[in-house]
């Protein structure tokens, strides 16, 4: 079979797959520089590993018969018509994503943003640092979304003893369903942490009347995507002008954030530039997952992650 692989890989990583499809023709999108040799390639071959842009180009794949993601998630491809199996990496980035929220939040806290900076400044403050410290432990807590990383998040929140609620649509365990019941619960909540999708349903949620709605000591996170936000301006008044405690956002409504963006200034404010997700054994864990199941494809297995893209989630 011919497997066109769209995601750059290291060499180690390469040798990996090479090794793991024996008697399969491998095709890297990153040797070759020609975009038409490029696109040739995929439309000629039987499996896909990766994201491949512009997504049009995998609905052009028509000889398709298997794809696998390399993300979570798949909004930008919602609508994208393939006769292919489709698989996506499902809960893979669960934990490092909520580890770089917890993070933030504990740099925010603990003063470690501002104690890195003083580092840089050869200044010692000490003492007086001490009396604007906070603690994460027994924080009033709001999640937006039910899924793998609102739950991983929710599980290390549960070690600092926080009050977690959620706020989903569905989820059987959501208190807050409705945008109306999230403006209600905001005044008590410490800290929200969104963790949605980037869907038709979620984009524009979070609106300028819940920043408004949020006690001043409250951070916002954002570990889900960029277009959460109604207007992404309220969010930088609220922290300009203090209305807010912090923010802690691994992604924006823009990215890479233009460097004359307002967020860049921003006190209290932790920008992880989309990282999230990553960790040291990122490119392993995929190429193992992905050869996981392609063990199972070649043997008529059942795949593991099988989605529909028409859900946008």
């Amino acid at each position: 079979m011919k497997i066109y692989i769209d995601t750059p890989f290291q060499a180690p990583v390469k040798a990996m797959l090479h090794a793991g499809t024996k008697g399969d023709e491998l095709v890297f999108k990153d040797e070759i520089e020609d975009e038409s040799v490029q696109l040739n390639a995929l439309l000629y071959a039987d499996i896909l590993f990766g994201n491949p842009l512009p997504v049009e180009r995998l609905q052009q794949a028509t000889n398709l018969k298997w794809v696998q993601l390399a993300s979570t998630g798949f909004e930008y491809y919602s609508g994208i018509k393939t006769p292919a199996l489709v698989t996506n990496l499902n809960d893979y980035y669960a934990q490092p994503c909520a580890e770089t929220v917890v993070a933030g939040i504990m740099s925010l806290y603990r003063g470690i943003d501002r104690f890195s900076v003083l580092k840089n400044e050869a200044h010692w403050v000490g003492y007086p640092m001490r009396a604007g410290l906070q603690l994460l432990k027994h924080k009033k807590v709001i999640i937006l979304g039910s899924g793998n990383i609102a739950r991983q998040v929710a599980k290390i929140l549960s070690g600092f003893d926080c009050g977690i609620t959620f706020f989903a649509r569905t989820a059987p365990d959501a208190i807050l369903r409705t945008p109306e019941q999230l403006v209600g619960a905001l005044p008590k909540a410490d800290i929200v942490i969104a963790c949605l999708p980037g869907t038709t349903q979620t984009k524009g949620l979070f609106t300028t009347a819940m920043i408004q709605n949020m006690k001043e000591s409250a951070l916002f996170c954002n570990i889900g995507r960029g277009n959460l936000l109604e207007d992404e301006g309220a969010l930088v008044d609220a922290l300009m002008n203090k209305k807010i405690g912090g923010a802690v956002l691994d992604v924006t409504a823009t990215e890479p954030l233009p460097r004359e963006h307002a967020l860049w200034k921003c006190p209290n404010t932790i920008l992880s530039q989309h990282t999230g997700g990553g960790n040291i054994t990122e490119q392993e864990g995929i190429a193992l997952f992905f050869l996981d199941n392609l063990s199972s494809f070649k043997k008529g297995y059942a795949l593991k992650n099988v989605i529909q893209l028409e859900k946008g989630y």
